[in-house]
């Protein structure tokens, strides 16, 4: 999962890019500033990890913003976005990943964002843990990633389905978002589910899905706008 910054002091090309990014599954949060001063603020608070910078910008252009974010957060990533290509050659030394011309290509955008997000994955995986730990008054219990068919939010408690078992969690959806493996999605409001474990996703009407997995009658749902997610990150997986 990535975070992903936009920066950009023309508010229809702010708001167009971040529509887009957020309608990227493995993207986490989307962050916008209006100018340079801005951005680098966001980055002094978040860690981010794609900065998509407009190069001209009042207060701080984005060249030197980026220089500023790149001393923060050495890690992030850039993408410049130009009507003019003569900038170029000013910001080689923050070492950009690309540039989008203005009018903004929506393809490329996408694609740009795809191929850094899996570059991020790639250079900064980290050991994933493969069990869930759940804490009760007396023990412990450990649940392999694998034996799980998806996590259901039922009030305030978030209940862990397995073929076998049920098992209740006091950890919210959000917090199980932020340690499980790229095989987990989240699909639902209500709904985070194993893909590696999924036979049939149905349209059952009202922009609603209903999920049924292998080896066991329980079903889960999924949302009409977490549909188109889900058919992206199958192109990603």
């Amino acid at each position: 999962m990535a975070n992903i910054l936009i920066c950009d002091d023309h508010k229809p090309i702010r708001k167009m890019l971040e529509k887009i990014a957020s309608e990227n599954p493995f993207v986490s949060k989307v962050f916008v500033a209006e100018d340079g001063v801005e951005a680098v603020k966001v980055v002094q608070q978040e860690k981010i990890d794609i900065a998509l910078l407009d190069i001209d910008m009042p207060n701080l252009n984005g060249i030197d913003a980026a220089k500023l974010i790149n001393k923060i957060s050495p890690d992030t990533k850039f993408v410049f976005i130009t009507a003019h290509m003569e900038y170029a050659i000013d910001s080689f030394a923050v070492h950009p990943y690309n540039y989008l011309i203005k009018p903004i290509d929506i393809t490329t955008f996408k694609d740009t964002l795809d191929e850094l997000i899996v570059l991020i994955n790639i250079q900064f995986k980290q050991p994933i843990i493969d069990k869930l730990t759940i804490k009760n008054k007396n023990s412990i219990l450990l649940i392999s990633f694998d034996d799980i068919l998806f996590f259901e939010k039922i009030g305030k408690d978030t209940i862990v389905n397995t073929c076998k078992e049920d098992y209740v969690t006091s950890m919210i959806l959000k917090e199980l978002e932020s340690i499980l493996n790229n095989n987990f999605l989240r699909v639902h409001q209500s709904f985070i589910v194993n893909t590696n474990k999924i036979k049939k996703i149905e349209d059952v009407g009202n922009r609603t899905y209903i999920i049924e997995f292998n080896n066991t009658k329980k079903t889960a749902f999924m949302s009409r706008n977490n549909y188109k997610k889900f058919t992206k990150y199958l192109k990603l997986k």
